[in-house]
């Protein structure tokens, strides 16, 4: 499909993905129209959920490399479109008794440098005293999902595009040239090999800590993170 093709494009489903197609596709010129199930943005889109880290370097952990050569375009993309990505970097920690699992992390990714108690002070002051070393990614990202999916709906609203909520369509009824089916794991009535993988994600108040940046904290069998919202939230 070249640029200002005449072609029509139906995409079913305003998650992160149906909405960052659309855009791309408008950006080429393409007529496009979106079709989501739910009334309202975000209802049941697993993307309302997300951490919203934009961290390459550090997915090539357990990711193929092309999920780091895309991961650097996805964050030129998504400032070309939201003004909600942090460039601030990513802060990989661990405990003095799993600092096993740091150099482990760190054989696996690139583009860090190590960083001693002194300097972990110095990114993140409430965290000093706390860890001895880290690895800092500082080319990585972040954005609030929330925020940045509204601004692609806004940014499609002004190209002209019409997000249809409460629709339920499937390929079938829509007589569209192309349609690019977005539904993630509701798509498995027809992928019925999908997989769906659960996470465990909760949405913290404090204003006795601040941070600016993902914390990924390792630990051999429950890693987790900590991604900053402001306004004294925390993912």
């Amino acid at each position: 499909m070249t640029n200002n093709s005449t072609a029509e494009v139906s995409i079913i489903g305003a998650g992160v993905a149906g909405l960052t197609c659309a855009c791309e596709l408008v950006d080429r010129g393409i007529s496009v129209s979106v079709y989501e199930r739910a009334l309202v943005l975000g209802a049941e889109a697993c993307s309302w959920y997300a951490g919203g880290m934009l961290a390459p370097w550090c997915e090539r952990e357990s990711a193929e490399q092309e999920v780091v050569d895309l991961g650097q375009r996805a964050k030129v993309w998504w400032k070309n479109h939201t003004e909600t990505v942090v460039e601030k970097g990513s802060l990989v920690l661990s405990p003095k008794r799993d600092l096993n699992e740091l150099q482990r992390f760190s054989k696996l990714t690139e583009n860090h440098r190590w960083v001693n108690a002194g300097q972990i002070r110095e990114l993140e002051q409430d965290l000093g005293g706390s860890f001895e070393k880290g690895l800092f990614f500082e080319q990585e990202a972040h954005l609030d999902p929330r925020h940045a999916l509204q601004d692609l709906v806004e940014y499609l609203n002004a190209k002209g595009v019409e997000i249809h909520y409460g629709d339920q369509v499937s390929s079938a009824d829509l007589g569209s040239d192309f349609v690019i089916d977005c539904r993630g794991f509701t798509a498995r009535d027809s992928l019925p090999g999908l997989r769906g993988v659960r996470g465990e994600m909760l949405v913290l108040r404090s204003d006795d800590i601040e941070l600016s940046r993902p914390i990924r904290l390792l630990h051999p069998r429950y890693p987790m993170y900590v991604v900053p919202r402001g306004d004294g939230r925390f993912m």
